[in-house]
């Protein structure tokens, strides 16, 4: 999506609070006011600006290099008015000053960057010593060079870490052929003496092979990743494996291909650009890092949906022979070829997620094509070669891969975090609210976790760490918690049927997601009570209520010596994107953003700020996503005696300085465009002499219709990072 500066997928049905969304969000370069959208930053999920590349990095570092070098008066790459830059590459000389020329010169540099392997970034690699290109540096050690490959790196570290697609395909996943790769390509090395010691014999420079690896072994698998990760499949010739092997480089003293090794190269590059289809998977071929998953829930109970053994559409029934994996000619067939998800029954449970991981899509879960391309959907051999796998949002096998891959440590989440922190993570602590008054879900020999594994004490594939407090235990108790629930039938996910012990039930069409075997642990809550409805809100997304009000939000204040609802705080209203625990400054709520969650319509800034007869300021923040696959114009009808402001996305769009109803419009576009959601943030103003502090808003689209929770078609989180 286009993140707009200075302002700030479902197809079938109605993608997860990363683990490092908890760090301090990038300060843009200072807006230039052009809204013309080719000004406008390029950032494929709105975690920060220009996210996962640093805006402050790439200023600082790597525009000074790159306009010195590549842009100017003769340059190849200088861009001017409707001119661009050969080679796809525009560069602006002015990109330091215009904020406009800064923004299209980042959009242009960061499509030459390969996150999966930063060396082989063409904006590093095409000016490297050696390199086919009418400019390079004249040492490897050039210290241009080293900021572009630092830039890059940076990147990648910065989204592996929160998840993000960094990992390069092993064979089978990856759409270079594995058996040309062991029969010319690794004898094309030898022979043209780039395994010599010193060189690229293991553990070489950069390229790192080990020629006695023995086929298809683990070691010849890493020679193999690490190969492949130096290829290009935007631009074959320009991979980094093929240039570097037909120039000389290393100060001029390493061999290069002959003619007929060259050529073999190539043309292996090429055919894999070949092998991805029709419909190249987002981002290029990057995997999700297996770590992100939870290895025991996708062997017991993913891979058997998988391979057939299991179909949770007919209850009782051992399989059908329908499972993707299981037909023959379909995904069990080792023999299938390049850049296909294979899963066998010969190879571990690890093997077999990695290669599922190469077909998920972590900035938009529902999109995945472990998800689309068995609805017939998206897919990179389009139309799927196979049948249709799932019939559609109702199939309960593609509810229950949904609510794996919501339980990934993904990019985004219709789930909320903030929610989970005050009403979900305490019962696993909290002794009162288990019927036995005895033990505690995180206790030991329950759910407390095995040291180094994804393991519980009891032996379930849900560990709970105890007493979670700060932001990493908590998010890692939610990305655990999530992969247990069922957004599309929240009173089927294991996080509900378990401890109410509801599991125990033989399935049936209204529990088709039961066992007939009791939880181990007996039943914990009661189906309606507090801590079961929790969980029911929890695992369908925030949602207005069954009137349309929106009764959830992060709060954050009071803000004293005010008397105008205009008057400033040292709230950033233009610019601030709230989550939980982030430094509000208000004088309750330890200074910080915190969930509030109304048990009425209206939201009483007096229950969270509780004092009267002072002067002050507060706000509300939340975050609105559409799941429905259809654009809705929404009116958001703010009612309140307080003076009000609204700001949508950053934007001042109502205001009332005397107090009384505004109404905010929104267009909130189709789940399958992957639009950020929408930031909605209320600053209210109490007079010395209101009793009320409070407000409330009411959802409905363009038709006056109620957007309800029973309509679901929206979705509330209270941090920036909510999708689907």
């Amino acid at each position: 999506m286009i993140l707009r500066l200075p302002a700030a997928a479902l197809a079938t049905c109605s993608g997860l609070l990363l683990l490092g969304c908890f760090g301090t969000p990038e300060t843009p370069p200072p807006p230039g006011g052009d809204a013309d959208p080719a000004c406008q930053l390029n950032t494929p999920t709105e975690k920060t600006p220009g996210y996962p590349f640093s805006l402050q990095k790439f200023r600082a570092d790597v525009v000074p290099v790159i306009v010195a070098n590549c842009a100017g008066a003769g340059a190849c790459h200088t861009a001017s008015g409707t001119t661009q830059g050969k080679g796809g590459f525009s560069l602006w000389e002015d990109a330091a000053t215009s904020d406009c020329n800064f923004n299209k010169t980042f959009n242009s540099a960061i499509t030459k960057i390969d996150l999966t392997e930063p060396s082989a970034s063409r904006l590093y690699a095409a000016v490297s010593p050696g390199a086919p290109h009418p400019f390079t540096f004249p040492s490897q050690d050039a210290p241009e060079l080293a900021k572009i490959l630092a830039f890059a790196e940076d990147a990648k570290a910065t989204q592996a870490a929160n998840g993000g697609g960094t990992t390069t395909p092993t064979p089978g996943a990856s759409p270079y052929d594995y058996t040309v790769f062991q029969q010319k390509i690794i004898p094309d090395l030898m022979t043209a003496g780039c395994l010599a010691s010193g060189c690229h014999l293991k553990p070489g420079i950069g390229l790192s092979i080990d020629p006695n690896a023995a086929p298809n072994s683990p070691d010849m698998e890493a020679n193999f990743v690490n190969a492949t990760a130096r290829g290009d499949l935007e631009n074959p010739a320009g991979a980094k494996l093929y240039f570097k092997g037909t120039n000389r480089h290393a100060q001029g003293t390493s061999t290069t291909f002959s003619a007929a090794q060259a050529a073999e190269v190539l043309a292996w590059i090429e055919d894999a650009k070949n092998s991805q289809g029709d419909t190249p998977p987002p981002g290029g071929v990057g995997c999700a890092p297996v770590e992100n998953f939870n290895l025991g829930v996708f062997q017991n109970e993913i891979y058997p949906i998988l391979n057939g053994t299991v179909d949770l559409n007919n209850a009782g029934n051992p399989g059908r022979s329908g499972g993707c994996a299981n037909a023959v000619g379909c995904h069990g067939d080792e023999n299938r070829g390049n850049g296909i998800l294979i899963l066998s029954d010969n190879r571990s449970a690890l093997d077999n997620l990695k290669a599922f991981a190469c077909f998920v899509n972590l900035d938009n879960p529902s999109a995945s094509e472990a998800l689309t391309c068995p609805l017939g959907q998206a897919c990179r051999r389009s139309p799927h070669p196979g049948a249709n796998f799932f019939f559609g949002a109702d199939d309960l096998n593609y509810q229950k891969i949904l609510g794996f891959l919501f339980g990934t440590k993904a990019n985004v989440s219709p789930l909320d975090f903030a929610f989970f922190v005050r009403r979900i993570n305490p019962m696993y602590d909290d002794i009162n609210v288990t019927l036995d008054g005895q033990t505690t879900c995180a206790f030991n020999g329950c759910h407390a976790p095995l040291a180094g594994t994804n393991e519980a004490s009891g032996g379930s594939d849900f560990p709970i760490i105890s007493n979670a407090g700060d932001s990493t235990t908590l998010a890692r108790n939610f990305v655990t918690t999530t992969g247990f629930t069922n957004f599309i039938r929240p009173d089927q996910g294991s996080l509900f049927i378990y401890p109410t012990d509801i599991v125990s039930q033989p399935p049936s069409a209204d529990n088709p997601f039961t066992t007939g075997i009791p939880h181990p642990g007996g039943p914990i809550i009661q189906v309606g009570s507090q801590q079961a409805n929790d969980i029911l809100k929890f695992s369908a997304g925030l949602r207005p209520d069954g009137q349309g009000f929106l009764r959830d939000w992060l709060v954050t204040g009071d803000f004293t010596g005010v008397s105008l609802i205009t008057d400033r705080t040292v709230i950033n209203e233009t610019a601030v994107q709230p989550k939980i625990f982030d430094r509000g400054g208000g004088n309750f709520l330890a200074g910080e953003w915190d969930g509030f969650f109304s048990d009425a319509q209206t939201v009483d800034l007096n229950i969270p700020f509780p004092r009267n007869n002072t002067a002050r300021i507060a706000y509300a923040s939340a975050n609105i996503i559409n799941t429905a696959n259809r654009e809705i114009r929404a009116q958001l009808l703010f009612n309140t005696d307080n003076p009000i402001q609204v700001y949508v996305n950053n934007q001042l769009v109502e205001q009332n300085d005397q107090g009384g109803d505004v109404t905010a419009l929104i267009t909130l576009k189709a789940s399958s465009q992957r639009e950020a959601p929408t930031r909605i943030l209320v600053k209210l103003l109490q007079r010395a002499n209101d009793a009320n502090f409070e407000f409330s808003v009411q959802a409905r689209d363009q038709f006056g219709n109620l957007l309800t929770d029973r309509t679901a078609e929206l979705v509330n989180t209270l941090g920036p990072n909510g999708g689907i």
